[in-house]
């Protein structure tokens, strides 16, 4: 999965050199229409000679989102990957297991390469708050429970977005449909296990809470779909979704060492989450 995303993103990105950035080029046919709701140009105010119809296209937009995100996949505890004391058992826990639904939020901004193609650029952050589990396997034949700290990150990424031609809502004036690949970086704040004790009372290694996941750059991917509707003149609303892919963080070794209680449970994977988001448009 992650490499179908990277792949399926870069390929998107590729397309960018031969796309014919820049020039002030008349589109007609993506004009305002009050039937369909489409608008894809604006007249060029600073340089109406240069735009001969007074149809031309609106280059700039400055974007920005808002909306859940639901963790879908990817391990945060590996139990399957344990070599710790003996008489210790853990189980496979994943993010959804750990992690509330969190918050993505997203500005940046867009050019457009032509009426129907944006390359995108934006900065983020991501948030879920950690949770308790109440149980997570056994050590020394008691049960062991605890939490993760919350789920952190933020970061940016470009992007390149196809949309569709505009059609009929029934609710809405019109509706045009996108699609959009993106890649990226975020930072991903420590991770701890917090309040980790056993149903004899005891802690692990002697401390309630033990660093799990070390803080860091790791890659992302996206691949969205969505819709957008205009709402005034030079704004657009939108709804999108898709799946997310996050790297895999560093195993925080400092206190859970080789053949200690609970090691080689922080080997865990990348993140894969949907996110649904709210996106507002203004175009200059």
């Amino acid at each position: 999965m992650r490499i179908f995303l990277a792949g399926a993103a870069a390929i998107a990105l590729s397309g960018c050199s031969f796309l014919g950035l820049g020039g002030n080029k008349d589109y007609k046919d993506y004009g305002y229409n009050a039937q369909t709701g489409n608008y894809g140009y604006q007249a060029d105010k600073a340089a109406p000679k240069a735009c001969h119809s007074g149809q031309c296209l609106s280059r700039w937009n400055l974007e920005g989102a808002i909306g859940p995100s639901f963790a879908v996949g990817g391990t945060a505890v590996t139990g399957d990957k344990m070599n710790a004391a003996p008489r210790t058992s853990v189980r496979n826990l994943d993010n959804s297991d750990i992690f509330d639904t969190g918050y993505r939020a997203e500005l940046g901004g867009s050019y457009a390469l032509n009426p129907n193609r944006k390359i995108t650029g934006n900065a983020f952050v991501e948030h879920a708050n950690g949770g308790d589990v109440a149980d997570w396997g056994t050590l020394n034949g008691a049960s062991l429970q605890g939490g993760l700290s919350d789920y952190q990150t933020y970061g940016a990424e470009i992007g390149l977005r196809q949309y569709f031609a505009p059609r009929k809502g029934l609710i809405l004036k019109s509706v045009r449909p996108y699609v959009e690949g993106k890649l990226g970086a975020a930072h991903l704040d420590d991770i701890t296990l917090n309040n980790v004790t056993t149903s004899a009372g005891t802690t692990v290694n002697n401390v309630a809470d033990l660093p799990f996941y070390e803080g860091g750059w790791v890659p992302t991917a996206a691949g969205m779909i969505g819709f957008e509707t205009p709402v005034a003149k030079y704004t657009t609303i939108g709804l999108e979704t898709g799946l997310r892919y996050t790297g895999v963080p560093k195993t925080d070794k400092s206190a859970i060492r080789p053949g200690t209680a609970l090691s080689g449970a922080n080997n865990g994977g990348a993140r894969y989450s949907i996110p649904v988001m709210l996106r507002g448009r203004y175009r200059f």
